[in-house]
């Protein structure tokens, strides 16, 4: 790591330790994401990639920290944000979505191997191949940008939708989810 990589770590570390002391939730969430992304892309030019998934199927539910009854309360939430979405729970793009998020909600760094790992595991585990996966979520999302009540995708992504507003790709509507859900579910005290 060069210099000026360590110097605006140890920034955005002072800045986390004041969000602390004034405990502003938001903004020290925000500059953890900025710290992760920072170490990340440092670690793409240094020429580390992220490790393939090497975990089993039945290990898609098994994300640290969770306990049986957070894992469901989890799941449950992504339903209901899909619900809201507009997507309808009986087309396989919304199983395909809804492990997309709980994959991605463990390894963040999924997204940016969305093609060579997360859509394959997908695919593995359903007997598939990764690009109906993709075709599938990508038919799921278009559903819900279509058919969804546009206030709350407004919300639930974080942006303005208008006639002009290009739906999002796979890759940026899962990341705003797993965003999304990540805010809401530290909002509700949750221990997810």
């Amino acid at each position: 790591m060069n210099e000026k990589i360590k110097q605006k770590a140890k920034k955005t570390i002072e800045r986390i330790q004041k969000a602390i002391e004034y405990n502003d939730n938001d903004y020290m969430k925000e500059l953890i994401l900025d710290l992760a992304e920072l170490s990340y892309f440092e670690g793409l030019k240094e020429g580390r990639n992220s490790p393939p998934i090497t975990s089993t199927i039945d290990e898609v539910n098994k994300i640290p920290g969770l306990t049986s009854y957070n894992l469901e309360y989890f799941k449950s939430q992504i339903f209901t944000v899909l619900f809201k979405l507009g997507i309808p729970n009986h087309i396989k793009g919304f199983r395909y979505l809804t492990d997309a998020l709980l994959l991605t909600y463990e390894d963040s760094l999924l997204l940016s191997a969305i093609t060579k790992e997360l859509y394959p595991y997908i695919a593995k585990k359903y007997n598939t191949t990764a690009s109906r996966v993709e075709r599938a979520i990508r038919h799921a999302i278009e559903i819900g940008w279509n058919r969804g009540n546009k206030e709350d995708i407004s919300s639930i992504l974080g942006y303005p939708i208008t006639n002009t507003t290009l739906k999002p790709t796979n890759s940026e509507y899962i990341n705003l989810l797993v965003k999304y859900l990540k805010n809401s579910c530290l909002k509700n005290d949750s221990a997810i």
